[in-house]
C-alpha cells in the first residue's frame, strides 16, 4: 500500500513566476549567444505562463529593440505604461525604454518628450540627461546641450571636456550665423572650461585666417597639434598655407624637421617637408626626399602621388609616368582609415564627436 501511496502522490506545482524565471534565464542566455530569435521564443513562452509581469514584457520590447523592430517594442512599452498598478522602479524603466524605441527609431521629438517626461519623475536620472544632450547636439541646439550639461555636472568627470566642445560647437553656429565677436568668445568659453580642447584651438586659428592673422593662426594650430595623435594630418596643409602666406616655408621645413627628428616614422610629415622644399626652388633636394620616403615604405601611396605630381610640374614625364606606374602596381589600396575607441566605429576622416556613440576624442 505504501508503493500505491507515494505513486499516487501528485507532483507539488511549480509557481507561474518560477516558471516565468527560468524561461527568462533561458532568454538571457540565448541573447548571450546571440541567438535573438531562440530569446524571442522563450520570453513569448515566460509571457504565457505569467502574463502580469511586467518585466517579461520589458524584456521582450528590449529585444525587439535591439533587432531593429521598434513598432513592436513602441507598442509593448506603451501597453506597460497603462498599467494601473505599475511600480514607480517599473514606471520608469518602462518610461526609459520607450524613449530609446523613439530614438532608435529616429523618432527625435518624440524621444525628446519621453526622456523629458522620465526627469519629471526623476530630475537626475543620468541616462536620461545625456541622451537629451545628445539628442540636443544632433539638432545642433548648443545652448540647449550645454544647459543639460551643466545639470549632468561634477557627476561625470567628463564634463568640462564635452563642455569644452559644446562651447566650440556653439561657436561655430554663432560664427555661421553672422555674429563673429560672440563667436570668439564662445571658443575662449571652451578653453576656460578646458585648456587641452583643441578644437577649440583649431577655430580660433581658423578665425584667425580669416581676419589675415596666418602668425596668430600658426600659433594656436601648434598648441592644438601636439593635444590629439590624429591632428596632424588635418593641421599640415593649413598650416602650409599659413606659413606660405607669411613668406616663410623654411619655417615650416624647420618645425616639421623638429617633428619627425621626434617622430621618425611620421611619414606624413616628411611629405610636407618635400613639398615645402619643392616650393623653395630646392626642386632635387625635394625629389630625393620623397625617393628616400619611398625606399623606407614602398607601399606608402601619397608619397608616389606627391613625387608623381611634383615630376609632372617639372616637366619630367617620364620620371613622373614611371611613378604613377609604380602607384598603379601598388592598388587597390585602402584610405587611412580612424577608429573610435569606444565603440570600433571606422572612418577615413577625423571627428571630435563619434557619429555612432556621441564619445568625444575618441578617434585615432
Amino acid at each position: 500500500m505504501g508503493l500505491f501511496r507515494r505513486l499516487g502522490r501528485r507532483a507539488t506545482p511549480v509557481p507561474a513566476s518560477t516558471r516565468a524565471t527560468g524561461h527568462m534565464r533561458n532568454a538571457l542566455h540565448l541573447v548571450l549567444a546571440g541567438d535573438l530569435s531562440g530569446a524571442e521564443l522563450a520570453l513569448a513562452e515566460a509571457a504565457k505562463v505569467d502574463s502580469s509581469s511586467a518585466d517579461v514584457y520589458m524584456a521582450l520590447a528590449n529585444l525587439y529593440r535591439a533587432r531593429g523592430e521598434v513598432g513592436r517594442a513602441i507598442q509593448i512599452h506603451q501597453n506597460v505604461l497603462l498599467r494601473p498598478d505599475l511600480g514607480e522602479e517599473v514606471r520608469l524603466e518602462a518610461l526609459l525604454g520607450l524613449a530609446l524605441d523613439f530614438r532608435s527609431g529616429g523618432f527625435l521629438k518624440r524621444a525628446q518628450a519621453s526622456f523629458e517626461e522620465l526627469l519629471e519623475v526623476d530630475p537626475s536620472h543620468p541616462q536620461a540627461l545625456l541622451e537629451i544632450e545628445r539628442i540636443r547636439i544632433e539638432t545642433g541646439d548648443w545652448e540647449a546641450a550645454i544647459r543639460i550639461r551643466r545639470r549632468i555636472g561634477g557627476r561625470d568627470p567628463e564634463t568640462s571636456r564635452v563642455l569644452a566642445h559644446l562651447w566650440t560647437g556653439r561657436g561655430r553656429a554663432l560664427f555661421a550665423g553672422g555674429d563673429k565677436a560672440a563667436a570668439r568668445k564662445a571658443f575662449k568659453r571652451a578653453l576656460s572650461h578646458d585648456a587641452s580642447c583643441a578644437e577649440a584651438y583649431v577655430e580660433l586659428a581658423e578665425d584667425r585666417m580669416r581676419e589675415g592673422k596666418p602668425r596668430k593662426a600658426i600659433g594656436l594650430w601648434l598648441r592644438a597639434l601636439p593635444l590629439h595623435e590624429a591632428l596632424a594630418r588635418v593641421l599640415y596643409p593649413r598650416l602650409h598655407a599659413a606659413f606660405e602666406a607669411c613668406n616663410d616655408l623654411s619655417g615650416f621645413e624647420r618645425l616639421l624637421l623638429e617633428r619627425t627628428e621626434e617622430s621618425p616614422d611620421e611619414l606624413e610629415a616628411r611629405i610636407w617637408i618635400a613639398r615645402a622644399i619643392i616650393a623653395q626652388g630646392r626642386v632635387d633636394e625635394g625629389l630625393a626626399r620623397l625617393r628616400w620616403v619611398l625606399d623606407r615604405a614602398p607601399g606608402f601611396l601619397p608619397a608616389y602621388a606627391e613625387l608623381g605630381s611634383a615630376l609632372l610640374r617639372e616637366r619630367r614625364d617620364v620620371e613622373a609616368v614611371k611613378t604613377f606606374e609604380e602607384l598603379l602596381g601598388h592598388l587597390p589600396f585602402e584610405r587611412v582609415v580612424l577608429r573610435c575607441a569606444s565603440c570600433g566605429t571606422q572612418d577615413s576622416d577625423l571627428h571630435w564627436r563619434c557619429p555612432q556613440c556621441g564619445a568625444w576624442d575618441s578617434f585615432s
